[in-house]
């Protein structure tokens, strides 16, 4: 079933920025995917959910260059910074609530301002494009258990650290 998920996407042919609109297709492909009965095998489902502070990143699919999908789940409370990822993002939750929260740069002031709060939940999914900046947190008393996939894998992206920004506000 992965497979023929990422083939769908390639068949998209978004390249390093796609648009809103493509990234809306790419979501509901993985909604349509979920949909479907063991859409993800047993094991995967099986895999550990976090707890406490863990940070847990399952790679599922990891080609060079090319898109790569993630089975990601934080522990309840773990935040992340504001960040961008530098390449095109597509999440859909499977179990917990992760908060998101979008952010503008202001490079004048060179600060960011909060534009909106999106909470993922199950079978709710959200796209980022390569420019996008956000902040999450595990919200709720519950882990996150969430698809990823991005437009690159993760090892070819700078890393995390130079990625992030000051904030005033958290999620």
């Amino acid at each position: 079933m992965t497979s023929r998920f990422l083939q769908q996407v390639a068949a998209l042919g978004l390249g390093a920025d796609p648009t809103d609109q493509q990234l809306g297709e790419v979501g509901r492909l993985m909604q349509d995917w979920m949909r479907l009965p063991r859409a993800l095998p047993d094991d995967v489902m099986a895999l550990p959910k976090a707890d406490g502070q863990q940070e847990l990143l399952y790679p599922l699919h990891v080609a060079h260059g090319k898109p790569a999908l993630y089975l990601v789940s934080d522990g309840p409370g773990v935040a992340s910074p504001p960040h961008e990822h530098t390449t095109w993002a597509v999440i859909i939750g499977l179990s917990g609530n992760e908060r998101n929260v979008l952010y503008q740069r202001d490079t004048a002031a060179a600060t960011l301002h909060a534009l909106c709060t999106i909470d993922v939940k199950e079978n709710d999914v959200i796209h980022l494009r390569a420019d996008a900046i956000h902040a999450t947190v595990a919200a709720d008393d519950l882990p996150t258990f969430h698809l990823h996939l991005y437009g690159k894998p993760l090892a070819e992206l700078a890393p995390y650290a130079s990625r992030c920004y000051p904030a005033a506000s958290a999620p």
